[in-house]
């Protein structure tokens, strides 16, 4: 093919290198857009739980009803034996934990996880944070976070084994049930801002707003697009034969 004074002869190194990474570029960008989607997606909900009236939790709530982000309120008093830290958690540039405890259901015998905020933690994981937990029976507002896929971990998450306070990298409520002995309900519940019994809480759907996937799904389609200019201008040999007329 021929463009200009040049023809377009393909070698096959350049071919194959082009043929290997073009794909994953545009993949990225369409995952990045997607991703997009779905942080739109939840701001919306958020939104939308938002102006539905509290839910008061019982044991009987099902999973499979549209609960994330629902506002919502759970009666009953925090579990002061089994407190949970989940590490690597970042607030303001400075690493910390959640605090997570149990929180037994009024006339139940479940409990609920309840994430009371970010502390910071030290340098020394050994030593946790000193929590304060009120011990009275208490009716607490905030929302229901039903939990996403987790990580790729293989062994047990608790880095600590030896009785509580547990820290650990992610929250498995399966770990947690079997570690603790408690039953617990299918997911999450957001300690609301105004109750004094948590910690710094800054609830937000999504960390990354959609506007930023938008962008980062741009700079992939971006590089996929360079990557096919410098394909062409690497393949553009001269015409030898419209050099030899010429002499």
């Amino acid at each position: 093919m021929k463009i200009g004074k040049k023809t377009f002869k393909p070698s096959l190194i350049p071919t194959i290198v082009t043929l290997l990474i073009l794909p994953i570029l545009i993949n990225l960008g369409f995952w990045q857009l997607d991703r997009a989607e779905e942080k739109r997606e939840l701001i919306e909900l958020f939104k939308q739980q938002n102006k539905l009236g509290p839910l008061l939790i019982k044991d009987t709530i099902k999973l499979g009803e549209k609960l994330n982000y629902r506002t919502a309120q759970v009666e009953g008093n925090y579990n002061l034996t089994k407190q949970i830290f989940i590490d690597n958690k970042i607030y303001q540039g400075k690493t910390g934990v959640h605090v997570m405890t149990p929180f037994k259901l009024k006339n139940s015998e479940y409990s609920i996880l309840v994430n009371r905020g970010w502390v910071p933690m030290g340098i020394d994981r050994s030593a946790l944070p000193e929590i304060k937990t009120p011990t009275n029976i208490l009716k607490l507002s905030g929302k229901i976070k039903t939990l996403g896929k987790k990580p790729f971990m293989v062994g047990d998450q608790f880095q600590s084994n030896e009785g509580w306070p547990a820290l650990m990298q992610w929250v498995n409520l399966t770990d947690i049930e079997n570690k603790s002995g408690l039953k617990l309900l299918p997911y999450i519940f957001l300690l609301d801002e105004k109750e004094q019994s948590g910690y710094i809480r800054d609830w937000k759907p999504v960390v990354m707003q959609p506007e930023k996937s938008t962008s980062y799904a741009v700079q992939w389609f971006a590089l996929a697009l360079a990557l096919v200019i410098i394909y062409i201008v690497v393949n553009l040999k001269e015409d030898k034969s419209e050099l030899k007329d010429g002499e």
